[in-house]
């Protein structure tokens, strides 16, 4: 395969997550004992990554942000300075003053994200559901602008698709035929594994909309998931632009019972679920033998993921070697039927039915939901320890937005948690007004990261490290910055302008010997020969090589044994 796959291994860590707080004020109340998550501090300078790969070479992917959550640029920074965090009194490693490198490293380079040819792999997850303030008021419009204007921050050669979940989920195809709207994803997948097959075995797509010899519609190359992330990032924010917001039961995270199931609910829910329809005993039967006659043949079902696993899923499948993944979440965190509260009203669950007392009746309902809520945020908590574990094995960082104008406490400190410890930035839109500069933070964030590029130092006859503990040693200067930074107090001024990144550690790989480097050679000539010839021809030809070597060899046995019993039958010479 012309482009190798990103595979992660399942966590390998687990990871002791603070517990969430849970709902206020009408809503259940948290427990006293439950420690909030605490809050990540601005201004910040942090290590995204190192590559030590070209050892001594060295790259560093860095953030500096401003108290307002805004990247600092490389002129405002007064020093950046990369150091041993284990000999803090050592001289940095490498040193830029203004974005210039210090006299002892002349060939060291500071640029941006975008300007070192970084490319991102990018998967934005956004709230599409029907909510009142999305569907026919003012925050639909405001959100639908903040995306267009953040959508043209991402450069050339960032690779991204966009999830709209509701009820279904919904992303960009190239598949033929499906390539005008964002399109439901449990519909195609069918499709997208076969396409997924075909871009792994490096032939020709037989299901991309492409055409051969059009210039302005192209055949994509061999390798190509027709279904993951795609090269036109133009064509995939004109379809989010366009998207409608529909369906009652977002399916973020899928916590909980099957949204088909009339049983996780007080009563029928008197809305459709898009692809399964009305809660009807009739229907539900119908739905239920269907599933089972699809699960019997071996068919993909629909409503078996959430819209935060199909993200991951697809970078894990499609994001490619020194690409940047990330995740975009840009939501209010709800997650199932947003009608809830309404319907138990209306309909009271068994143990609260026969109470009179208005008061009475919405303690009974107010614990009932106490419940729910408890047993999703430990679900939630489970799945998260999961979900973190994969995204640091994978190097996928997570970057929040939330939508404070319709989004519960509980369920926005979700977002911030998975954003936060995965190395990612949380924003909160407390306002429809902030929409669009917290949506434009963070795209401007992921365009200003920034990577240093320098060679490791080291002195004549010293061992090759087994590792190296990095951090940043930062100091802004105040007249260039876009915005002053934040005194210690809390408050807006010139002071506090160094700061300190926390250490990271990178393993360095020893060196090669002249057997692996034979070995790398040789494989790197078979991956050339493949994508010369294609997988399945690459297949067949050694297949041919395989059998008409060892009929050669089997040949070749039986002529050295023939040789040998003649030479055996030979009468032995006469003596005089």
């Amino acid at each position: 395969m012309k482009h190798a796959a990103l595979h992660a291994p399942l966590a390998l860590l687990l990871l002791i997550i603070a517990p969430l707080r849970l709902l206020t004020a009408a809503e259940p109340a948290p427990p006293t004992d439950a420690p909030a998550i605490p809050q990540v501090e601005l201004p910040q300078a942090r290590i995204d990554a190192i590559d030590a790969s070209q050892w001594p070479k060295l790259r560093v992917l860095a953030t500096v942000l401003d108290a307002t959550g805004r990247p600092i640029p490389p002129k405002a920074l007064k020093k950046l300075a990369v150091v041993d965090a284990k000999k803090p009194s050592a001289a940095p490693l490498v040193l830029f003053r203004q974005g210039k490198p210090d006299e002892a490293q002349k060939d060291a380079k500071l640029q941006t994200r975008d300007k070192a040819g970084v490319p991102l792999a990018a998967m934005v997850v956004i709230s599409g559901y029907q909510h009142e303030s999305l569907r026919s008021g003012t925050l639909g419009p405001r959100l639908r602008d903040a995306l267009s204007a953040g959508w043209k921050q991402f450069a050339a050669g960032d690779r991204v698709n966009a999830l709209w979940y509701g009820d279904r989920l919904y992303r960009a195809h190239a598949l033929k035929g499906h390539t005008g709207a964002l399109d439901d994803v449990e519909s195609r997948q069918e499709l997208c594994q076969t396409a997924l097959a075909e871009a792994r075995a490096g032939v020709e797509l037989s299901l991309s909309a492409g055409e051969a010899n059009n210039k302005d519609n192209p055949l994509p190359p061999p390798g190509t998931w027709l279904c993951g992330l795609q090269d036109d990032a133009k064509r995939v924010g004109a379809q989010v632009k366009a998207a409608t917001f529909k369906g009652h039961f977002p399916r973020l995270f899928a916590l909980g019972a099957p949204f088909y199931d009339v049983k996780r609910y007080c009563a029928p829910p008197p809305e459709e679920l898009e692809g399964f329809g009305l809660f009807e005993a009739g229907n539900a039967s119908r739905q239920q033998e269907a599933r089972d006659r699809d699960a019997s043949a071996g068919k993909p079902l629909a409503f078996a993921t959430s819209a935060f696993d199909e993200a991951i899923a697809t970078l894990l499948l499609d994001a490619r070697p020194g690409e940047e993944p990330v995740i975009v979440l840009v939501s209010d965190g709800r997650d199932g039927y947003f009608r809830e509260l309404e319907l138990c009203e209306a309909h009271p669950p068994k143990n609260c039915q026969g109470i009179t007392d208005k008061q009475q009746l919405k303690t009974c309902i107010g614990a009932f939901l106490d419940q729910r809520v408890a047993a999703s945020q430990a679900e939630f908590k489970a799945r998260a320890t999961h979900w973190l574990g994969v995204l640091r094995a994978a190097g996928i960082r997570v970057f929040a937005v939330g939508l404070g104008a319709i989004g519960r406490d509980f369920e926005l400190d979700r977002l911030r948690l998975l954003a936060e410890r995965s190395g990612g930035t949380w924003r909160l839109a407390a306002t429809e007004d902030t929409i669009g500069q917290e949506v434009l933070g963070t795209m401007a964030e992921l365009s200003g990261q920034l990577v240093l590029d320098f060679q490791q130092v080291q002195e004549d006859g010293a061992d090759r490290p087994a590792a190296l503990s990095l951090a940043l040693e930062v100091e802004v200067d105040p007249a260039q910055a876009r915005v002053k930074v934040r005194l210690a107090d809390g408050h807006i001024g010139d002071a506090r302008t160094k700061l300190r990144s926390a250490a990271r550690q990178v393993a360095i790989a020893p060196a090669p010997t002249r057997s692996a480097l034979l070995e790398r050679a040789v494989r790197g000539k078979i991956a050339q020969l493949q994508d010369v010839l294609g997988y399945r021809t690459y297949l067949v030809l050694c297949w041919v090589l395989a059998i008409v070597g060892s009929i050669m060899a089997l040949g070749l046995v039986a002529l050295i044994g023939l040789k040998l019993l003649r030479r055996l039958r030979k009468p032995a010479a006469k003596g005089p």
